[in-house]
């Protein structure tokens, strides 16, 4: 059984990564060539050759396709090789796999699954990251880590009290269980905490300088991507607080694609309201998640390691655990699911 979903649109990199030149990029276990055709569109092949299986990564992206570095063999966007030098005739099985892609709120997605299936209206909306509204930074991780690891570190945010000191840290967090609601692709969770210290990180972009009601209203969308609706605002402030002005909002995603089963491709977009004007704090906010993610990036490499030299000792659960188990749950099914379409 494939250790990944394969029916699903996974990140394949953020819109300004793809140009004109081969983007090699392994993505759940295949290696991918990413270019942009000369009208500007998004394509994705194997990076293999079909004659002697050099990389295509290592060749030129021409007008209608790219050319093999090796012997200068010619594929479309298709995966149809479409001249070899030398030889006018070109056998049909002459080609390698193409992919579907489709590009989105600043990201190139990919679908490496079965084509009949794939449906654009299925990826996530991300799109505060590029509305003109919203002040918006984001980053790249490459971890060397199973993507359920830091699927699981998503899903408990009572780690944040211990993990994030200075950033993200809120001493409430781990008695405010958050309210679990599963839907058709994923879970959802709600949370409020009222009259708080806010974390740094809020405290900072709402230059809050009291007590805050902090929300936050998050959806994990099989297989990986991680939404998070969050904001505070001052404590005084009455009724419902994601409904109140003066609150500080993020629109946070987090996009795992799995490179291999011990590797990952985390994205992340952060998407900001700020109740008081200053092009200064989006800035501010990117070295806070900056610093954040490295913090949970050595926890959860240090984790791998020690999961990997004692493989046999099992993890044994907590009451906060209740959210990744159900997204571990999910993912097992969806590729019971798969393997038995497969092998029927």
């Amino acid at each position: 059984m494939s250790p990944f979903i394969k029916n699903a649109w996974y990140v394949a990199c953020f819109s300004q990564e793809l140009s004109n030149q081969p983007l090699a990029r392994t993505l759940l276990g295949q290696r991918v060539v990413l270019f942009r055709t000369a009208s500007g569109a998004p394509a994705a092949l194997e990076d293999r050759c079909c004659h002697r299986m050099a990389p295509l990564s290592r060749g030129e992206v021409e007008p209608d396709g790219i050319r093999c570095g090796y012997h200068g063999m010619k594929f479309a966007p298709t995966g149809q090789c479409i001249e070899i030098p030398g030889q006018t005739q070109i056998d049909a099985r002459m080609c390698v796999q193409d992919y579907l892609v489709h590009e989105q709120h600043g990201f190139v997605w990919i679908w490496l699954g079965d084509r009949a299936q794939a449906s654009v209206s299925a990826i996530v909306d991300c799109h505060w990251h590029t509305d003109s509204q919203w002040q918006s930074t984001q980053g790249y991780i490459h971890y060397r880590a199973n993507y359920q690891l830091i699927v699981d570190n998503l899903l408990d945010f009572s780690h944040l009290t211990f993990v994030h000191k200075t950033t993200l840290a809120n001493n409430a967090f781990p008695n405010a269980q958050p309210a679990i609601e599963p839907f058709d692709q994923g879970i959802r969770l709600t949370r409020e905490i009222r009259d708080a210290q806010p974390s740094p990180l809020h405290q900072m972009a709402g230059k809050f300088e009291g007590r805050v009601n902090f929300w936050n209203r998050q959806a994990w969308w099989l297989p990986s991507v991680f939404e998070n609706w969050a904001g505070s605002v001052e404590a005084s402030t009455p009724g419902p607080a994601h409904e109140q002005p003066g609150a500080f909002l993020l629109r946070h995603f987090s996009l795992l694609t799995p490179e291999t089963e011990h590797t990952t491709h985390y994205f992340w977009i952060q998407p900001c309201q700020f109740p008081r004007p200053d092009d200064t704090l989006i800035g501010k906010v990117k070295k806070g998640i900056d610093t954040a993610f490295e913090e949970d990036r050595q926890m959860i490499e240090a984790q791998q390691q020690n999961i990997h030299d004692n493989p046999e000792a099992p993890m044994r659960g907590i009451a906060a655990d209740k959210a990744l188990n159900m997204i571990r749950m999910m993912i097992k099914r969806r590729l019971q699911h798969e393997a038995e379409a497969l092998n029927p």
